[in-house]
């Protein structure tokens, strides 16, 4: 293999493994911190919502809490930003989002949130576009531990044990020397 196949895998590998599959973790950690606090009646992840109009027919809500008279959806989301679509887009669509899960669940006050790693107000402008309209969007951190009591430190480090482990179990599916790999960083 050539060097610029090599360093294509090692790039496919690196970036699935740990900052996409990082993610993924990322949201499951949050949603464990949750649903263990034992404050809310059911918590779901990955929860699929009809969707009442529009070519699409399902939402996937990240996080999903139901409450006696309250469902609070969240949207997970992580450092890094890529969006296309304008903010008034974006807006329309968590409003078709909170009409959807309305229908669903028409007995109860619905709010649909954001959580953001690292969020900080005038950062993003759609974050904060969703903040001038009514969207709540919250510092992950800050949240889980203002409202969970949640050992942020040990959740981000459960985070990265689990995204090394994957990187380092598909690095080796691929058939290359994890120790030659690490002996490059001493």
């Amino acid at each position: 293999m050539n060097k610029f196949a090599f360093l294509k895998e090692v790039a496919a590998i690196s970036h699935g493994k740990v900052n996409i599959s990082g993610g993924n973790v990322f949201q499951h950690e949050i949603y464990l911190a949750i649903k263990e606090s034992g404050k809310h009646n059911e918590v779901y992840e990955e929860c699929k919502i009809p969707l009442i109009e529009g070519k699409r027919k399902i939402h996937k809500v990240d996080i999903l809490i139901i409450d006696d008279d309250i469902v609070i959806a969240i949207n997970s989301k992580g450092k890094s930003f890529n969006s296309t679509d304008t903010e008034d887009a974006k807006l329309n669509d968590v409003k078709l989002f909170v009409r959807s899960i309305q229908k669903k669940f028409p007995n109860k006050k619905v709010i649909y949130q954001f959580f953001k790693d690292e969020f900080v107000s005038g950062k993003i402008a759609l974050y904060d576009y969703f903040v001038d309209n009514g969207v709540p969007v919250y510092n992950t951190e800050r949240y889980l531990i203002d409202n969970y009591g949640t050992d942020f430190d040990a959740l981000e480090l459960r985070r990265q044990t689990e995204c090394v482990r994957r990187f380092e179990e598909a690095w080796k599916n691929a058939g290359y020397d994890l120790d030659k790999l690490y002996e490059t960083n001493n």
